[in-house]
């Protein structure tokens, strides 16, 4: 019993020796055949990969809110937006929308396939089946829009076709004007106007 004691210590002695050596060992191992690169060496993306990549910066589900002068709430949403290298204050977006909620209670949409954002003067343009909305019961198409981002105001860039209460009409320009001093919003449609009317 005294003999396995004693075999048991000297290993105990020994493993406290050996095994601190032997770590040394495979580290030292390790530096020895380590590839000398340095980090940049390591890196799988060049630098000029890097930039062209902060270029194309794209930024998911953005949405700008704001108010109207006489508190009518404006927000714009889509599903990216990506800022132009050039004009710090433009931005290209994706599947672009807007909400505009009056004070009357009544809400108009606007949602295009795209759209520029342009943030310093507040404007937005919408391209690419351009689909308005408003709660009184108009839809109206068109091929491209242009809005004010802090105030009520759009008008097209181009003809309309519209259903409504009225019934269904064309025409070569629509505009979404508010009267200043009452806050009605009125949509307006002039240039060679045609309406088929339904009772």
């Amino acid at each position: 019993m005294a003999a396995r004691d004693g075999f048991y210590s000297r290993f105990v002695v020994l493993a406290k020796i050996l095994l601190p050596l032997a770590s040394l060992a495979l580290l030292s191992t390790l530096f020895l055949f380590s590839d000398s690169r340095g980090p940049s060496g390591d890196l799988p993306i060049a630098l000029n990969d890097l930039q062209e990549r902060a270029r194309d910066e794209v930024i998911s589900n953005p949405r700008f809110a704001g108010a109207s002068p006489s508190g009518d709430i404006l927000a714009f949403e889509a599903d990216t937006a990506q800022p132009d290298p050039v004009v710090p204050h433009m931005a290209l977006a994706r599947a672009l929308r807007a909400q505009i909620n009056l004070n009357s209670g009544t809400k108009v949409t606007f949602s295009a396939i795209s759209g520029t954002l342009n943030t310093r003067d507040q404007v937005a343009q919408l391209t690419g089946e351009v689909l308005i909305y408003s709660s009184t019961g108009y839809t109206v198409r068109t091929d491209a829009l242009t809005t004010q981002m802090d105030t009520v105001a759009a008008s097209t860039d181009g003809p309309v076709q519209a259903d409504g209460p009225a019934g269904q009409l064309t025409a070569g320009k629509m505009e979404l004007t508010q009267d200043t001093q009452t806050g009605d919003v009125h949509l307006l449609f002039t240039n060679g106007v045609k309406l088929v009317y339904q009772p």
